[in-house]
């Protein structure tokens, strides 16, 4: 059995950083696009400087790397000080390269993405994606794509992507233990079309399979700011052993979203709604999953703990199969059964729908389709949800008993140390669970305290972007 890592920003900075230099290695200067052709020369440890300027439609591919402790550097001149436009892209064909200080502004291409590893052990740091837009919407493409392995994108800055397709992708196959850490997120417009999510995170898993193989995906201490995208899916997790740690986001339509797969955590992510409608907090489908010590504010929901789509034959006549994603045995769940949840130690705070739901879209679009499988097994403990508002806090669903659901029989949840200030538990599965308080007359959710670490744009991104006011 292979076994699942923890990987955190000292990881990566342990096995990307060392040797950026070393004895033997050239130094020299490309001047411009025309010049680029010389990278097919590059050798490992090399550092290779981009001249300063204006570069349009340059199309910068790199098909020579490094190896382990000698990567080849390809870097601008003065950080932000390489201004790529047009039709220019990025891709990394080779590994042990890393990239840095580039900056892609105001040009579009057609197809693919802007940035592209197609590699092993690629980093890109300090670079930036403002406004890099084709004219019409319906034009797909990514700003960035994983395929490949231990590959990194750090500090970086993404700004104003108004089209289709996600702002970052994993490929479905080979592409693990890739990773997006201290990078900025900042006003993605929103527009109302599937398929805009600022991560969707492919790999094993996609299809239900319930091995030990997975994406191992990590998104860590990036800060989200008026990043819509499609307003539904912030984050969209479709695959296992993901990784999404201690981000924040600010007025953003959407949520972090477990959408498909098995033992992913998600752990201590503030999520500051501000009141906006169509800021999401957490939703979950799957088996195994972790989400632990999060903080959600100002959200129209909290934590939602999704049903399950039963795909192992038609319970009536109607039912419409999903066959645009299908596995290998049959039919892929919508959205999978829950089971083994552990949902502990988070807090939610001035939600104005329910802070937790279990077993939410119960019977949707029912009987097309079979959302009826409620969640199993989970453990749901030391979660506190304030309400100064009052209202219903804690919500689920009945089953329905009548043919032809009858057969189905869910194992309980448990619910342990549980608190709701201000509120009440409207479900009775969890009666036993939850200890009720009063809202203190006069005592503003305000001062519920954030122990989580608030990020703000010192915090990520490149420095020169904070300097040039972008």
């Amino acid at each position: 059995m292979k076994t699942y890592l923890s990987l955190g920003l000292w990881s990566f900075a342990f096995l990307f950083s060392a040797g950026l230099h070393s004895a033997d290695a050239r130094s020299y200067s490309i001047s411009g696009p025309s010049r680029l052709s010389s990278l097919d020369t590059a050798r490992p440890g090399d550092v290779i400087t981009l001249k300063d300027g204006e570069w349009k439609d340059a199309g910068i591919t790199i098909n020579k790397g490094g190896s382990a402790g000698k990567p080849v550097v390809i870097k601008a001149e003065s950080p932000g000080g390489v201004i790529l436009g047009g039709s220019s892209s990025l891709k990394i064909n080779a590994p042990y390269v890393t990239v840095d200080g580039l900056f892609f502004s105001k040009g579009a291409i057609t197809e693919g993405s802007v940035i592209h590893f197609n590699s092993n052990h690629g980093i890109v740091r300090n670079t930036a994606i403002v406004d890099y837009n084709p004219a019409s919407f319906e034009t797909k493409y990514y700003w960035v794509f994983f395929e490949g392995s231990d590959n990194l994108v750090d500090h970086c800055y993404f700004k104003g992507k108004n089209h289709l397709d996600p702002l970052i992708g994993n490929a479905l196959e080979a592409s693990i233990r890739n990773g997006v850490t201290r990078s900025y997120f900042k006003d993605i417009p929103f527009a109302d079309a599937n398929g805009r999510e600022i991560f969707r995170i492919w790999g094993s898993g996609k299809f239900e399979e319930r091995d030990d193989e997975g994406a191992f995906f990590l998104i860590e201490c990036n800060l989200f700011d008026h990043a819509d995208g499609e307003g539904t899916e912030l984050i969209s997790l479709k695959s296992n052993r993901n990784q999404v740690l201690r981000n924040t986001v600010i007025a953003t339509r959407g949520g972090i979203n477990i959408r498909r797969g098995n033992y992913n955590i998600v752990k201590e992510n503030v999520v500051l709604g501000q009141g906006l409608a169509g800021a999401h907090g957490l939703r979950m489908s799957g088996e195994h999953n972790t989400v632990q010590g999060n903080f959600v504010s100002g959200c129209d929901y909290g934590i939602r703990v999704s049903c399950g789509e039963y795909t192992i034959e038609p319970l009536t006549p109607k039912f419409t199969p999903n066959i645009k994603e299908k596995a290998k045995d049959g039919p892929t769940a919508t959205y999978p059964q829950v089971k083994f949840l552990t949902l502990t130690d988070n807090v939610t705070i001035g939600i104005s729908e329910a802070d937790l739901e279990m077993g939410s879209s119960y019977k949707k679009h029912w009987p097309a389709s079979q959302q009826i499988l409620l969640p199993e097994e989970c453990l749901i403990k030391n979660n506190r949800f304030v309400r100064p508002q009052g209202g219903d806090s804690v919500i689920g669903t009945i089953p329905d008993t009548s043919a032809p659901l009858d057969r189905f029989q869910f194992k309980a949840n448990r619910y342990l140390g549980n608190r709701i200030v201000g509120g009440k538990n409207a479900f009775i599965p969890s009666s036993e669970g939850f200890e009720i308080q009063a809202y203190p007359a006069g005592w503003p959710a305000i001062r519920e305290s954030i122990t989580l670490k608030v990020l703000t744009p010192a915090d990520v991104g490149p420095e020169w972007v904070r300097i040039k006011g972008l």
